[in-house]
């Protein structure tokens, strides 16, 4: 809810109206800056806390972590606290008293009040996303222009909190993080844009204020100093309070009795809520009743994270039992959602849902009772403000529960009841074709709806031609919602339904084709998104499939767009064996163009194993074979690969002006047609080539153009290699806040997205920035977490800039494992002439003169 100045002036007994007494709003404004004795007024802050949940428990106790929360908020190095605890054990009560009291002291000075929560869209869903979030809180703090982007909506939103003192409550990050049980990601985000938000805020300093709740520790915290934030795990209630708290539910017994019911439940407030309300409404609040609740067995779960919440499932099994069946096919109907059900959809169920024919009797005073029955109970959420009400919800404890209670116990009524709101959703739009994000969503809604009724091709169909806009009169594949709005976590989202049983298998009611493009869209949706490792495994699924019925023209592409997705993450050996198996089904397909593009693949692969020799045959061989088609040379990223190669092994002046004029020549035919991409990779190709050239001037020139290129494409997996190599240059040049900076942008890039290999390139280069800084314990680290990092990658490349880190190391520190300045700088030299890295005697010659 947003706080109105006007309801605030009101309170005080003035109006905008009648201001005119002092000469109208501006005199009266005047008026109030003018009059010396004035106290000045008392900013009123924007408040929007409406998309938290409300609180299905009263607190109870828990004023030590109020204190805590308070202490942190009004701390000045304090920017960051989180809240830590299983589901129903009280988090939202926590925030929700902790809100009213801030309230009261005016948020000590905080402008924007926000708050949001994405718990809710995890009930239905593998994949869930922060897009709504950004697309709520920036229009709230001011931004009317919004990116596209979602790496720079988190960067905006960042530096909208650095500008104006806001408290931002972010709650259930749990669908956002990779679950506990996942070996090496547990509880790290697997949502790059909120990953990208939580770093930007960590480095740039603010009055700003982030409190996150969770059902786990949230790993991107580890890289903060724990004097600017607080941990706050939350444990059950002690047992006099869950005592106290039945007590004030109604619950007869003395403090033991109702203690021994508190330890049955192991203390879990929401647990402890629903027994109060179902002791009082059903056995007058008679304790004994207590003894009849079901026992905890494996069809409560068995997840250690949620031991505690699954004893509301029992008390939930009990309530069920008791339950009449008017309130339990309403709360069944709730289930249906992964958010609040809405006017529209509760209109639309009542009206057609075959589960709802009972409530199509109710009169307007018999839903009444029926409503405030079930929030008296706990079940139902009380309505927001004054006002007629217009969603329902309910915890999502309780919300899932009956939610697969439905789908147990009525699977065809359940079907149904999608079907009606898949039906209803595609309606909605004015347009067949809707051309924003924000108009689309409804159809989004409806290919959910569309998986869970079981009509899993109608819903293909619906996202392949009104989302996608794909195969129109012409069978075009627009792709429309990808590469106009780069939506790539709405569609991933509504794919996500596809898929029962995570990204490797989607539904096998979709023929092969559809499965096929599904897994392909995904995969480069994930990709798109920087979570590399998750998009590999519906893309060899998709392989697979094409390798069933011998499609080799898909099958080389399948190859080429693994190793896009393995060489990221600095997995060689799999990049090296798929561009293999890749090239041997472009032969089988025999189309020139795919086997130019794969061998260009195979080239690099190899140039980035270190083995050089093999890379320029496969690069020679794709140069022959783009002949065959018409052009003189390699071009876009094939083009850029080569000429890297080149800049590896070749020092001779003319050479490195002719890759110059090749890469100018290119770029002036292409400029009005090439994609933003292929104009980047080519000015960067120029730059480096100056920099060989030591024409610093030029290098300067380009690579600052370079950049700019690339940040236009939107490409964030592709951005990398352009602020390493700007880096490089700005270090060599003596810019070294210049080169800082890069090396600080790229890093969060390379962390956010796992890119291994670019990390090693970091390493070595910032290993030299700390160096002129004079800080070589930083130096020494870097190079021996870049050493470890080449082993564990295979990125032999850089296995000679290593080693002459380590000379450059020496030169300060005497020795590293007992070895000189001279020995490192001799392995140097050996491992040049072992695979003809030529152009690395250039770096020698600047940096090692006397050598």
């Amino acid at each position: 809810m947003t706080t109105n100045p006007k309801d605030n002036a009101q309170k005080n007994g003035l109006t905008i109206e009648n201001l005119s007494i002092f000469g109208g709003k501006q005199q009266f404004a005047d008026t109030i800056v003018n009059c010396p004795n004035q106290p000045e007024p008392e900013l009123i802050p924007e408040v929007d806390i409406d998309h938290l949940p409300q609180s299905t428990t009263p607190l109870i106790g828990r004023k030590i972590e109020l204190t805590q929360l308070t202490e942190a908020f009004t701390h000045p190095s304090k920017r960051l606290a989180i809240l830590v605890a299983a589901g129903g054990i009280g988090k939202s009560a926590l925030t929700d008293e902790w809100l009213q009291q801030i309230a009261e002291r005016n948020y000590y000075g905080k402008t924007y009040i926000f708050g949001w929560s994405f718990y809710s869209q995890g009930s239905h869903t593998t994949f869930t996303n922060s897009q709504p979030f950004f697309s709520a809180v920036l229009p709230f703090l001011g931004m009317s222009e919004i990116p596209k982007d979602e790496i720079e909506k988190a960067r905006l939103l960042a530096r909208c909190l650095q500008q104006k003192p806001c408290l931002l409550i972010l709650d259930g990050l749990e669908p956002l993080q990779y679950p506990e049980n996942l070996q090496n990601m547990s509880g790290e985000l697997q949502d790059s844009a909120l990953k990208e938000f939580i770093a930007c805020f960590r480095r740039t300093a603010s009055n700003s204020f982030l409190l996150l709740s969770s059902r786990q520790p949230l790993v991107e915290l580890n890289k903060w100093h724990s004097e600017h934030y607080l941990s706050l795990p939350l444990e059950t209630l002690p047992h006099d309070d869950g005592a106290l708290l039945l007590e004030q539910l109604g619950v007869t017994g003395n403090t033991a009795e109702r203690q021994a019911i508190s330890k049955d439940l192991n203390g879990h407030a929401l647990s402890l809520v629903l027994m109060g309300h179902l002791l009082s409404e059903h056995h007058q609040g008679d304790f004994h009743y207590a003894r009849e609740l079901p026992p905890l067995t494996s069809a409560h779960g068995s997840s250690d994270a949620e031991k505690d919440s699954r004893h509301a499932l029992r008390v939930l099994d009990y309530y069920d039992s008791l339950q009449d069946e008017t309130s339990r096919y309403f709360l069944q109907l709730l289930g249906l959602f992964d958010r609040p059900m809405s006017h529209s959809e509760k209109t639309v169920l009542i009206k057609q849902a075959q589960h709802a024919e009972l409530l199509r009797a109710l009169t307007e005073k018999q839903w009444q009772i029926v409503q405030k029955r079930l929030e008296k109970n706990g079940l139902l959420l009380g309505r927001k403000g004054k006002f007629k009400r217009l969603e329902w919800d309910t915890h999502p404890i309780i919300r899932s529960y009956f939610g697969q209670k439905f789908k147990e116990n009525h699977p065809s009524a359940f079907r149904q009841a999608h079907l009606t709101l898949f039906e209803y959703y595609q309606k909605v739009p004015e347009k067949k074709y809707p051309d924003t994000l924000e108009k689309m969503a409804p159809l989004y809604q409806a290919v959910v709806h569309g998986c869970l009724a079981k009509q899993y091709r109608q819903a293909f169909q619906l996202y392949w031609r009104r989302i996608c806009r794909n195969g129109g009169k012409n069978g075009n594949n627009v792709y429309y919602s990808l590469y106009k709005l780069g939506a790539y976590s709405n569609d991933l989202k509504s794919l996500a339904e596809f898929f029962p049983f995570g990204w490797e298998v989607p539904d096998k009611n979709l023929i092969e084709d559809e499965q096929a493009e599904i897994l392909a869209t995904c995969s480069f949706c994930l990709m798109s998104l920087g979570r590399f490792q998750e998009a590999i495994t519906p893309r060899k699924t998709c392989l697979s499939m094409h390798y069933n019925v011998r499609d080799w023209l898909e099958l080389s592409s399948d190859s080429q767009n693994l190793v896009d997705l393995y060489l990221p993450i600095g997995n060689l050996e799999q990049a090296n064996s798929a561009m293999q198996q890749g090239f041997r089904y472009s032969l089988l397909s025999k189309d020139i163009r795919q086997q130019m593009i794969n061998k260009s693949y195979l080239g690099t692969v190899l140039h980035r194993k270190g083995k050089l020799t093999d890379a320029y045959v496969c690069f020679q061989e794709a140069r022959k074979l783009q002949r065959k088609r018409g052009y003189d040379e390699l071009y876009s990223l094939s083009g850029f690969w080569h000429c890297s190669l080149l800049l590896d092994t070749v020092i001779d002046e003319y050479d490195l002006k002719k890759i110059i004029v090749l890469k100018t020549k290119q770029s002036n035919e292409l400029k009005t047609a090439t994609p933003l991409n292929d104009l980047a990779y080519n000015l960067l190709t120029i730059a480096s080539a100056y920099l060989a050239l030591n024409e610093m001037s030029h290098a300067g020139d380009a690579f600052k153009q370079a950049v700019q290129q690339i940040q236009k494409s939107n490409m964030i997996h592709c951005i990398p290699p352009f602020y390493l190599l700007r880096a490089n240059f700005y270090l060599i040049s003596d810019q070294l806040d210049l080169a800082k900076a890069d090396l600080e942008t790229v890093l969060e890039i390379i962390e956010c997205y796992s890119m291994h290999l670019y990390a090693v390139d970091y390493l070595l280069i910032h290993g030299r920035y700390c160096l002129d800084i004079n800080d070589h314990d930083a130096a020494l680290e870097n190079y021996e977490e870049a050493k470890n990092l080449i082993q564990e990658t295979g990125y032999h490349l850089r296995d000679a800039e290593q080693d002459l880190l380590a000379a450059m190391i020496c030169q300060q520190r005497e020795t590293i494992a007992g070895k000189d300045s001279n020995v490192y700088l001799q392995k140097t030299k050996k491992r040049i002439e072992e695979i003809g890295q030529w152009g690395l005697l250039r770096v020698i010659e600047r940096d090692f003169p006397e050598q």
